[in-house]
């Protein structure tokens, strides 16, 4: 049986205060007795949030100009993800991005393209090529307009600003998550976070595209029609294979069982195993498997959904519209190790979620936690699709990760010393492994779940670089014998 989902309404933190907080931590401003308070009652919210007891993430409110930003690039996603392999290599290259996951695999369930993003330490202001007026208009073009994807051709011009949109965002974000790592030192007594980032001088983006069922479908079709065994199908037939009914795609999200009309549709078997796939819970189903971030601060966007259908009117077109979340929250899922419960993430669409990583845990000596999470999937909707953008922030790859003087909890101390005595690894540096002990009472399906995570202590070894536990935590989380398959 599945375990019932709770929902998690995130610490919001103003951008305001986070940079009152950040210029206070670098001693750049001299608050009064009223003000000092108030800003050490909000740090030691975001400490309690990120830390143990909390859920190890928070949001933040209220950033210039990058809601517009946001709506500007997510569109993106979906637009890449759907176009021919040809016409996407073109523009990911005129733009310098690449992808993390096989985009020749009709079958995924993410499409990812991803930029290094270079920081040099300067202040940087949220702009582009486009005046903030120019942006707003994209988003009425977003709400009022419908994205059209042609199965063949496209417009250059729907990507012209990519690379634009997604340095500039990137950036923005790579800077949110910097000033909250010198809050985070500054209540620690430290400043190894800040300096671990701004060290590294990148980080990783990543404009994420979560498939509908109906996106792959598409993509298939498109595959099809580029093969030359697709001259014997007359155009007839194949629209005949796209004969959906049709649904309004904002109000009544389309079931996929209703998609199909006919039962000689040459894509009937394969929607109907389609179907049983999204006949099972979002904590099975899922378009991203659970795991552990293991850089310093994971930064997001709050998601878009788009649903989508076909056109009807022989176009070869798939007509896709920004709609709200199907269960008004983000799909983002967190296992609550202290709980043994699932949360799913409420969080507002303007709003920018950070997320505490491995390397966070590690440099901060326990002070921070990182969170065991997935992303979740719309049950029995296979017209939805999801949208975001991330910003990874990582040390340097040379970093030595150290946790010498990492202690646990003290009520776990007993524990972990009988369970370490049979280990002949170093002393465990998370408590989260004791999870795994028999006398932890949890549910069968959050056990399945923690069996296919491979445990800190056995990717992480006193002294490695951060390269070394990068390359040890990709290779048993996804390797020849990894725990999970990379989509």
């Amino acid at each position: 049986m599945e375990p019932e989902a709770g929902t998690l309404e995130l610490f919001e933190l103003s951008f305001s205060d986070l940079l009152l907080l950040s210029s206070l931590a670098s001693n750049e401003i001299s608050p009064s007795t009223r003000d000092l308070i108030r800003l050490q009652s909000i740090s030691a919210a975001v400490m309690r949030t990120l830390g143990p007891s909390g859920p190890g993430l928070l949001s933040i409110s209220g950033i210039p100009k990058a809601a517009a930003l946001r709506r500007s690039l997510l569109p993106l996603a979906r637009k890449l993800a759907l176009l021919g392999h040809k016409d996407r290599v073109r523009v990911l290259k005129k733009h310098g991005l690449g992808s993390d996951v096989s985009l020749k695999n009709l079958g995924r369930s993410v499409s990812s393209f991803a930029l290094l993003l270079r920081y040099a330490g300067e202040s940087r202001s949220v702009s582009s090529s486009s005046t903030p007026d120019d942006m707003e208009k994209d988003k009425d073009n977003v709400e009022r307009n419908p994205i059209i994807h042609m199965f063949q051709d496209f417009n250059d011009d729907d990507f012209e600003q990519l690379g634009d949109y997604f340095k500039e965002l990137g950036l923005c974000m790579m800077e949110l998550g910097i000033h909250l790592a010198r809050v985070c030192d500054m209540a620690i007594g430290s400043k190894e976070l800040e300096r671990s980032i701004v060290e590294s001088g990148s980080a990783k983006g990543r404009l994420i595209h979560y498939h509908s069922a109906l996106d792959n479908i598409t993509l298939k079709e498109t595959c099809r029609r580029t093969k030359a065994s697709m001259k014997k199908v007359g155009p007839n037939k194949l629209c005949h294979s796209l004969a959906y009914k049709s649904r309004p795609f904002c109000n009544s999200p389309t079931r996929l069982e209703d998609m199909i009309l006919d039962e000689q549709t040459p894509l009937k078997q394969e929607n109907m195993l389609i179907r049983d796939k999204f006949s099972t819970t979002s904590f099975s189903n899922l378009w991203q498997q659970w795991h552990y971030d293991y850089g310093i601060f994971t930064v997001l966007t709050a998601p878009m959904f788009f649903s989508s259908y076909p056109a009807e009117d022989c176009s070869y077109t798939s007509i896709s519209q920004e709609c709200p979340s199907p269960d008004r929250h983000t799909y983002l899922q967190l296992f609550d190790t202290k709980k043994n419960k699932v949360f799913v993430v409420k969080s507002s669409p303007e709003n920018f979620i950070i997320q505490v990583g491995e390397a966070a845990d590690i440099l901060s000596r326990g002070e921070l936690r990182s969170t065991l999470h997935s992303v979740g999937r719309p049950l029995e909707l296979g017209n939805i699709s999801r949208e975001t953008f991330v910003v990874f922030l990582q040390p340097a790859w040379d970093k030595t990760l150290s946790y010498s003087g990492y202690s646990l909890d003290a009520e776990d101390e007993t524990n972990s010393e009988e369970k370490l005595a049979s280990r002949d690894g170093p002393s465990e540096p998370c408590k989260r492994d004791l999870l795994l002990s028999s006398d932890i009472s949890a549910d069968q399906s959050m056990q399945e779940i923690l069996k296919k995570i491979p445990p800190l202590t056995s990717r992480l070894k006193d002294g490695m670089t951060f390269a070394e536990f990068s390359r040890e935590t990709t290779k048993q989380y996804y390797g020849g014998s990894g725990t999970q398959c990379r989509n």
